[in-house]
């Protein structure tokens, strides 16, 4: 059997299923798939009107609004691209890797490309639908701005696809070499390198608190523009198609066909390096994980430390009040989260970037005087916390009942009951977040020079909805399991992951508006310098946002908690 044959051989396979659970999910689900329909459309026009005021109002600048708008483009699709890499990266690792349909397949008379290759593709599709979801209103407005006429999404839509192959193949390059050949001993150098450049920036917070010269717009311009270069590098497929878009927007068709054939090129090309690359490294790369297991000395301690807890476990038990049982589950959720590289790789990525995001808010080049900007630029930090936030309680929270699989009895034959066990992931997952996000907002309004009360009005707000947030994605994830899935990301991406991320970003809408209730003097171009804030009016907000916790993270935990307790929650396994 030919490797084309056998690809498309499984992908018709894996079409006919999934054509199956649609058809299956709208008839049964049809509540569900109406709700999700309805915020998909409100999404789109809601995303194409605030995207388009903004270019509207960058393009009207004097001077320097063609310039900004070309630099945004090109600045989006590169986060696109790096994102897709992640993405992608975790989907087929999942794939090729941990799950244990892939020790069925390999065992298949199959060649190893057309294994590679199909999950690649399915991949790129579980990764790439979000991107084009979320591009399609910014295309729209951007379509606007540049006054095109209708091929202008017939012009982009194939450099999209071409960067999305793009970015799958790249990502299961990567996949394969640090499977085949990365050793334990290169990520004590790797985690040094990355904690040098994050050190990097601290002196820039620290001694950074000058900001750019307001007054001088050429050197201001310079600036941001030198920092922004790296995302116009001629040889980055993100470039291409940012190239393409400019080239439609302005009517220059043959410039815009010149890069659509030159992504098209390195698309293929990518692919046939993935087969190449596939038939001669991805058995043994296979092998070696699949072979992994711990050395004999850890193997024969591990049931001794187990056995014997060490003084500082006993302690820190004692001090968080619970009894061993509980103790235990906690401990093996650490643990679980510690042997999972995708978790705490994707975790630290993004807690990172925020890190060094929020330590340098102060270089942003605005008027940080001006009461305006500084309660636009603290609400605004505030609100990519929480959508940050959301992004890792989807991704990871929600999915922790549903990993548990058909192991799920063995816990419900425990000495910890399962409405406990759902109480105690709560108690860790939201206590950790809370902490890592109350530092990043206390980081960024020293950063931003806000007084202590304003911080700590920001930090009791994050910290509601940190719990808000987890506990949302928790229960839904316990209301909607799904045990029959190995695969977190296939998890995410059903109904009951989107019905979480609406949730998700329902309650940081509605949070957002009733906070932003003290600061509407300010946000004011004319508010006088030195207002000060209403204090009757910022516990006001806060008792509206701990309303908005108890609807939209205590309802759920209620009702996940009383379904729990009913022994008919195991016969879904």
């Amino acid at each position: 059997m030919t490797v084309a044959r056998a690809t498309t051989l499984l992908a018709s396979a894996h079409w006919r299923m999934l054509v199956h659970k649609a058809r299956f999910g709208l008839r049964e689900n049809r509540l569900l798939s109406l709700t999700v329909g309805t915020f998909l459309v409100l999404y789109g026009f809601g995303a194409y009107f605030l995207v388009a005021r903004g270019l509207d109002f960058i393009a009207k600048l004097p001077l320097i609004g063609p310039l900004l708008t070309e630099r945004l483009v090109f600045l989006l699709f590169f986060f696109f691209f790096i994102m897709l890499i992640i993405s992608n990266a975790t989907i087929t690792g999942m794939g090729l890797f941990r799950r244990r349909e892939m020790e069925w397949q390999i065992a298949l008379p199959l060649p190893p490309r057309s294994l590679v290759l199909w999950k690649t593709l399915e991949g790129m599709l579980l990764a790439s639908w979000g991107l084009l979801l979320l591009s399609a209103p910014i295309l729209m407005a951007l379509a606007r701005v540049y006054e095109a006429d209708s091929g202008f999404m017939l012009a982009v839509l194939p450099a999209l696809l071409s960067l999305v192959t793009i970015a799958a193949n790249v990502s299961t390059w990567l996949l394969i070499a640090l499977a085949r050949w990365a050793r334990r001993w290169m990520w004590k150098p790797l985690a040094l390198v990355l904690a040098l450049l994050l050190v990097r920036t601290l002196p820039v917070w620290q001694s950074g608190f000058e900001t750019l010269n307001t007054g001088d717009l050429t050197a201001s311009l310079n600036q941001i523009l030198r920092h922004t270069e790296i995302c116009m590098h001629p040889l980055l497929p993100s470039t291409w198609v940012a190239e393409t878009i400019q080239a439609a927007g302005r009517g220059i068709r043959e410039r815009a066909l010149f890069f659509n054939l030159v992504l098209l090129a390195h698309a293929l090309l990518s692919i046939v390096i993935t087969a190449r690359i596939a038939g001669s490294q991805f058995y043994p790369a296979w092998n070696r994980v699949m072979s992994a297991a711990p050395g004999v000395d850890s193997a024969a301690k591990r049931p001794e430390f187990c056995a014997r807890p060490g003084r500082l476990a006993e302690w820190l038990r004692r001090v968080l009040a619970l009894d061993r049982a509980s103790f235990a589950l906690l401990v093996k959720e650490v643990r679980m989260f510690v042997r999972e590289p995708v978790q705490w790789g994707q975790t630290a990525v993004i807690f990172g970037l925020l890190l060094m995001y929020s330590m340098n808010l102060r270089k942003l080049g605005y008027d940080l005087q001006s009461p305006f900007w500084i309660a636009v630029v603290s609400h605004l930090n505030l609100l990519v916390c929480c959508l940050a936030l959301s992004t890792l309680t989807t991704r990871f929270i929600y999915p922790q009942f549903s990993l548990e699989g058909r192991r799920m009895w063995i816990l419900g034959l425990s000495p910890v009951p399962l409405h406990r066990v759902l109480g105690l992931k709560l108690r860790l997952s939201a206590s950790v977040l809370s902490l890592i996000m109350v530092a990043l907002v206390i980081v960024s309004g020293v950063s931003l020079a806000l007084p202590w009360r304003r911080i700590g009005f920001f930090s009791a707000s994050i910290l509601m909805l940190s719990y808000g947030l987890t506990s949302l994605a928790l229960s839904l994830g316990a209301l909607v399991p799904n045990f029959r899935e190995s695969n977190p990301a296939r998890i995410v991406s059903g109904f009951g992951g989107t019905v979480c991320l609406i949730a998700s970003f329902v309650y940081i809408v509605c949070g957002m508006a009733v906070l932003v209730l003290p600061s509407w003097q300010h946000l004011r171009q004319d508010a006088a310098v030195g207002m000060a804030y209403d204090g009757r009016l910022e516990l006001l907000s806060l008792s509206g946002l701990a309303v908005l916790t108890v609807v939209f993270g205590g309802l759920p935990y209620f009702f996940a908690k009383r379904r729990t307790k009913n022994l008919e929650y195991l016969r879904h396994l």
